[in-house]
């Protein structure tokens, strides 16, 4: 069975006005070699940065993927490893463990075309008895 997790993305609003938030839905899916994130069932994500660290230890990334010019690129999904067209690798992917508790950060944008407003998420995974499980999960608005 794959996990399936909703994520609230944080929101804010022009000059900090009006604020609101929205539902990101994700699954992931696969093993340790390769863990899958897909957004929104298959609908794209604008996304402009991702970083993976061992939990408690932001200062040593396992992963971190950048969008180039900083912009923000619509995706479906992301390979853990695996660099989307458009971004470039701040830290080249390490090895997971098993049982290996892991926290994801990412940023982008939301899609509407009259307000992209950034969103921030955050969350966090343990890869036990085979399966991904969610362990907590947050949002900021910038």
């Amino acid at each position: 069975m794959t996990p399936r997790f909703a994520l609230l993305v944080g929101l804010s609003g022009l000059m900090g006005l009006s604020a609101c938030s929205a539902m990101m839905t994700f699954t992931l899916a696969g093993g340790l070699d390769r863990p899958e994130v897909t957004f929104d069932d298959g609908r794209k994500a604008c996304v402009n940065e991702l970083t993976v660290y061992e939990a408690n230890d932001a200062a040593a990334p396992l992963w971190s993927i950048e969008a180039e010019g900083r912009r923000c690129v619509m995706l479906r999904h992301v390979v853990y490893g695996q660099t989307p067209l458009g971004f470039s690798v701040l830290t080249p992917a390490a090895s997971l463990r098993p049982d290996g508790v892991y926290e994801a950060v990412g940023g982008g944008s939301t899609t509407h075309p009259l307000s992209k407003i950034p969103w921030r998420g955050y969350a966090r995974f343990h890869f036990r008895d085979g399966e991904w499980r969610l362990v907590e999960t947050v949002a900021d608005a910038p």
